[in-house]
């Protein structure tokens, strides 16, 4: 049945990495316009559009992968002795491969941007919100030079001690421009007093002067268009603080140090280059005690063992890839790469590069004790200049029907979220799509982590041990 599983496995093409990228892409901007234009008039269209664009997207991407051709694990044959070129151009990483960290750093973000949308006014403050900003609404100070009636209400601006108070008063006042301004049963924050400076929040015939939401936040709050409420100012800068510092963290990952050096000293002439003769998947079983008397465990490790001619190296490749590597690669032969300046990535592990006779390559990580043994025995090769490597074509790692299902989840969290966006909403919708969103955040990063078993298939090498303490 494991077999039967990894089998079903699509390869990568590059229709499924162009969809894949475009969703993460489309997706990224549908969960940052509630927050870069937090506040915009309702309708939202921008955010229904790139829901739309994301979801067509998703769906693209999924046929995509239905599309891809199966993995197969056809064993690749041995080949003759032929001369394995040592190629001048690697190329970078691509950010697709990337594209799982990426997507799991969205899902936490789009939980808190989800939050945002149900935050947002519905209903008749909705509609007021609207027409206000049609109108150019604005929080105006103004000067009072006569006060006419006055009537304090029970709430505060801010909320805390010591704050100015709405008032509801009949005055006269200059704005700002000069201009005199009679108001009868306007709305103001702070004490209207002869000469004190008030905010007008709501004067009757002139909505461009303020306005009115509710009794407990003022229009400055809704129609700022460049940033969440000013109460959640600060943790949202944290938290974009926090994207942006996942985002850099990616990129520098993306571009660091051993792969790079690398493909700098292929394109410089000269690099360490070791012959392989044969990549073997194996499966080691250890047998061990248990945590109870009487009890054993069975700890398996899998790896991709790499028989060079210069001694046996142990590469650290994803483990739902070893399989599929040991087939395309296992008997035909073909070259590991190790950057010349190896020693500056100062890691415990090194970055290498495996490339088969026909120009394809995948990315590896081995202990940097066998690269000092490999470079003891002068290893160096020049490199190729008109030779250029490839990607190897990988497994997609997760199936058509995991990817339909994300995609489903999203796209029913964002449906929740429609009647938000067209202005029918109610904060109880707003709590389902908050659930919702946080729903998805978990089993989508979950589901897209599963890897299918592999372990019954036959290209697998099977070790076994047994601890000297457990008795037969």
């Amino acid at each position: 049945m494991a077999s039967v599983l990894y089998d079903r496995m699509r390869r990568s093409t590059p229709w499924t990495r162009r969809w894949g990228a475009a969703a993460l892409l489309s997706a990224t901007a549908t969960a940052l316009l509630p927050l870069l234009r937090y506040g915009a008039p309702l309708p939202r269209r921008d955010i229904l559009t790139a829901f739309a664009v994301a979801l067509l997207c998703g769906l693209g991407w999924v046929v995509a992968t239905w599309r891809a051709p199966l993995t197969g694990l056809s064993l690749a044959k041995p080949e003759a002795d032929v001369v394995i070129p040592v190629p001048g151009k690697i190329p970078r990483t691509p950010l697709t491969a990337l594209g799982g960290t990426l997507a799991a750093a969205l899902a936490v973000y789009a939980v808190f941007s989800a939050q945002l949308v149900a935050m947002q006014p519905d209903g008749r403050q909705a509609r007021t919100i609207a027409a206000l900003q049609d109108a150019g609404a604005r929080v105006t100070t103004a000067t009072v030079t006569e006060v006419w009636a006055q009537e304090e209400s029970a709430v505060s601006v801010s909320g805390g001690e010591g704050t100015p108070h709405y008032w509801y008063a009949s005055f006269a006042a200059t704005l700002p421009d000069g201009t005199m301004l009679s108001v009868d049963r306007g709305i103001v924050a702070g004490l209207p007093f002869r000469d004190t400076k008030v905010s007008i929040l709501y004067a009757p015939g002139r909505l461009e002067l303020g306005g009115w939401v509710d009794d407990s936040a003022d229009i400055a709050v809704y129609t700022r268009s460049w940033g969440p409420p000013l109460d959640f100012q600060a943790f949202w800068t944290v938290l974009m603080g926090a994207f942006a510092l996942t985002a850099v963290v990616i990129v520098s990952l993306w571009n660091r140090g051993g792969r790079r050096l690398l493909r700098e000293d292929a394109a410089a002439g000269r690099v360490y280059a070791v012959r392989v003769d044969t990549l073997t998947a194996v499966r080691k079983e250890h047998v061990t005690v248990g945590s109870r008397p009487g009890t054993t465990r069975t700890v398996v490790r899998r790896s991709l063992r790499a028989s060079t001619e210069c001694g046996d190296l142990k590469l650290g490749v994803p483990s739902y890839d070893i399989p599929l590597l040991a087939a395309d690669f296992g008997a035909g032969g073909g070259r590991l790469l190790f950057a010349r300046r190896w020693r500056m990535d100062n890691a415990d592990e090194v970055p290498g590069v495996f490339v088969a006779p026909d120009g394809r390559m995948f990315p590896f990580r081995t202990g940097s004790k066998h690269v000092e043994r490999l470079a003891r025995k002068d290893v160096l090769h020049p490199s190729d200049p008109s030779v250029a490597a490839r990607y190897w074509s990988m497994s997609c790692r997760t199936s058509p029907a995991r990817r339909l299902l994300i995609v489903a989840l999203y796209a029913l969290a964002a449906a929740s979220a429609v009647p938000l966006l067209v202005g029918t909403q109610s904060y109880g919708l707003g709590w389902l799509l908050f659930l919702l969103m946080a729903t998805a955040g978990v089993l989508g990063p979950c589901l897209a982590g599963l890897a299918p078993p592999a372990v019954e298939h036959p290209v697998w090498e099977r070790q076994r041990t047994v601890d000297p303490r457990v008795t037969t």
